[in-house]
């Protein structure tokens, strides 16, 4: 099982997280999050931050094609986030530059992915919210359980250190055979972007 922490706007915590082997650490690129990055750090200091062992995952949402792809190099990201209503050919455009992670926000029912199916490297499933994330909530697993997807995924919404567990559960599933990476954010925070970071290593000792 691999690990995503999202929302970091501190660098001395990004590079505890590199430290700590974290495999993706997560910028929000989205101006009305409480988490959005360019608030606390500049562009220049996320192309110097060089990590060992983490990949910099940038999280859009509907941004300017040509404005993700001016941070994807200014920034030097690894992997893009979409978090919003970004269309399969949007998808593909930035999944040539660097692999995407399209996200599909659940609510009462499994939403239809498969028109991404060739347009992004990774699915991410979360809480459906009008805010795009950051609800701290869960959505409810059982309506991916028995999906059988074709390709990687990040489980995200609002998982926190109580949830070893149900991601046990989940991993022995036929969703379990694609889940790839945990996405954690708000329940390990002391305030919106700054971690806990005692509290993930615990989580990530618990959950290997």
């Amino acid at each position: 099982m691999q690990f995503k922490v999202c929302g970091i706007t501190d660098l001395a915590q990004a590079i505890a997280l590199d430290e700590m082997k974290l495999n993706y650490i997560g910028f929000i690129f989205y101006a009305p999050s409480k988490r959005y990055v360019l608030n606390q750090l500049t562009l220049t200091q996320l192309a110097d931050f060089n990590p060992k062992h983490a990949k910099k995952v940038g999280v859009f949402v509907n941004a300017p094609l040509e404005q993700v792809i001016d941070i994807i190099n200014k920034a030097k990201l690894d992997i893009v986030q979409l978090h919003g209503d970004e269309d399969a050919q949007y998808c593909a455009t930035i999944n040539q530059i660097v692999p995407v992670v399209k996200v599909f926000r659940v609510g009462n029912c499994l939403p239809d992915f498969a028109a991404y199916d060739t347009a992004a490297t990774y699915y991410l499933f979360d809480t459906d919210s009008t805010l795009y994330g950051g609800t701290g909530q869960h959505f409810n697993w059982e309506l991916i359980k028995n999906t059988d997807f074709n390709k990687p995924y990040f489980l995200s919404g609002g998982i926190g250190p109580n949830d070893v567990h149900g991601i046990e559960v989940m991993k022995k599933t036929k969703a379990g055979k694609s889940l790839t990476v945990i996405d954690i954010n708000s329940q390990f925070e002391t305030a919106p972007g700054i971690k806990n970071l005692e509290l993930i290593k615990t989580f990530i000792n618990a959950s290997i």
